[in-house]
């Protein structure tokens, strides 16, 4: 018998595990429905979807597919299961895995040892940005290093500059100027106090702190656009 997707999910979970692969942007475009075009939050939308049965379906709908895409990839499939993470798996579906549990399993020393690392040793380039990809592993790693949940820790991050990733690409974002706008957004939303471990890891692996963007923007003037005094400190100013 096959097992239902949906038993013992609730909407919550459902919902949570939506936003974070998508992110309400993309989840709108896919589930075209109000709570997730104006306004979005979890609160509102569980709220909405809970009236809303029709819409509810949709996002339903939307989870089962998304779940039959994880679980064609092994290396996503072996983590769900809490297995050893295969070998001899496509460079395409490694960047895949490595994304999907960027987005979805904590970082910690345990799963650092048992899933990352082994994944991340398979893969060939770690600056190799799949079409399919929102953006590289080293943008998504420190997009994903700033949840608020205990102590700080880079995570990923020493380990993909170890293995080549590039601090100064500007393919998506400069990486430090992302780092610099997580933690801005972290002190802005209160989640947690801002830190500049990671910071001053990009400086020390090469990072260049006068570049800017394509709109002029720079590391010290994101850092100034929140008030990050301790990142000021570590930042020069444009001249």
């Amino acid at each position: 018998m096959t097992r239902d997707p949906l038993h013992g999910v609730t909407l919550e979970r459902l919902v949570q595990h939506l936003h974070a692969e998508y992110g309400w942007d993309e989840l709108a475009r896919r589930v075209p429905v109000k709570c997730f075009q104006s306004n979005p939050s979890l609160s509102s939308s569980l709220k909405f979807l809970r009236k809303e049965a029709w819409a509810r379906a949709q996002v339903e709908g939307e989870y089962v597919k998304l779940l039959h895409r994880e679980d064609a990839n092994p290396v996503i499939d072996a983590v769900k299961r809490g297995q050893t993470v295969p070998a001899n798996v496509s460079q395409t579906k490694l960047h895949a895995a490595l994304g999907w549990m960027l987005r979805h399993v904590p970082q910690n020393a345990e799963t650092l040892r048992l899933y990352f690392l082994p994944v991340l040793g398979q893969v060939q380039d770690v600056n190799f940005w799949p079409d399919e990809a929102r953006m590289p592993l080293l943008n998504l790693a420190i997009e994903h290093s700033s949840l608020g949940e205990g102590d700080y820790d880079p995570g990923l991050i020493p380990a993909l500059l170890d293995r080549g990733a590039d601090p100064n690409d500007a393919r998506y974002w400069l990486p430090l100027l992302h780092t610099v706008d997580v933690e801005g957004l972290a002190y802005r939303q209160r989640t947690r106090a801002p830190r500049t471990d990671l910071l001053d890891l990009l400086l020390a692996r090469g990072a260049d702190p006068t570049r800017a963007d394509p709109r002029g923007h720079t590391a010290h003037s994101i850092a100034e656009a929140y008030g990050l005094k301790a990142a000021l400190h570590k930042l020069p100013a444009r001249s």
